[in-house]
Order: C-alpha cells, then structure tokens, then sequence
C-alpha cells in the first residue's frame, strides 16, 4: 500500500502496481434489498467458489488465526496469507441492526467494491457487496 498526497494536501491511498490512488469510500444508504439484520441471522459468503457461513454476533474480526491470537472469522483455509490477509484485518459490527465493516490498519487494505476503505472508519455493508481483504476476495 502507498499513501499519495496532492498538491492540495488531501491524501489517497492504493496498491502498490495500482496506476491510480482511489479515494477512499463515503458513507452510503442501505440499498432497497439491505433490510435490518439481528443476531440470529446469519451471514453467508462466497470466497473463491466456496460458500461460508459466519453467525452475526455484535463484533465479528476477520482474519488470520495464528498461535494464540483468535479471530472470529479465520480466512486462513483460504490461503489467507498468500494474498496478504493481516491477523487482525478488519471488523464487522452490527449496530442499530445494520451490519459496518472497519479495516483495523491492515498492512494491505480493504475494500468494498473496489473502492479503498479509509483505516479505522465504519462503512455500512450491504447486500451483494464484494469486500477484499488485501487481495482475498469475499461476497456477501
């Protein structure tokens, strides 16, 4: 990831290789098929043509389990680490029955829908959203 600043100060950040920085995502309103969501529901993803099923709970970090740190959502049956999955990547929050994804200053970023995600800022998920995690790849 490299961090690019303009002449007026403001700063972008992208993947190394990418050719041009991408401003980071605003806020955006639910989508008409993104309803409220509550804790027995769950979470269905898709990740390189293998479907998971994560339960909703208030916090759910996304990462990569190793040694003593645990994760709710360990990414690393999905080879996590070749595609620069951090331990602690990022987290999702269900707040006022809306489920917000959060990178926690991953060394490679998130995104959704390719669009950078902003280091510790909440950002609304919606449904048929595609989060990457680094290069990992996950629709929801």
């Amino acid at each position: 990831v490299r961090v690019v600043e303009t002449s007026d100060n403001k700063k972008f950040t992208s993947y190394l290789g990418d050719k041009n920085p991408v401003e980071p995502l605003t806020e955006r309103p639910p989508s008409k098929s993104t309803g409220k969501i509550g804790l027995s529901w769950k979470l269905k993803c898709k990740i390189d043509n293998q479907f998971a099923t994560i339960p909703i709970t208030e916090k759910i970090v996304v990462g990569r389990t190793q040694d003593n740190e645990v994760v709710d959502f360990d990414l690393t049956p999905y080879d996590a680490y070749h595609y620069g999955v951090s331990r602690r990547h990022a987290v999702m929050t269900l707040v006022d029955d809306f489920l917000y994804i959060e990178d926690l200053g991953s060394t490679n970023g998130t995104r959704i829908n390719g669009f950078q995600l902003a280091s510790k800022q909440r950002y609304r998920l919606r449904d048929g959203d595609e989060i990457e995690f680094a290069r990992l790849r996950m629709i929801i």
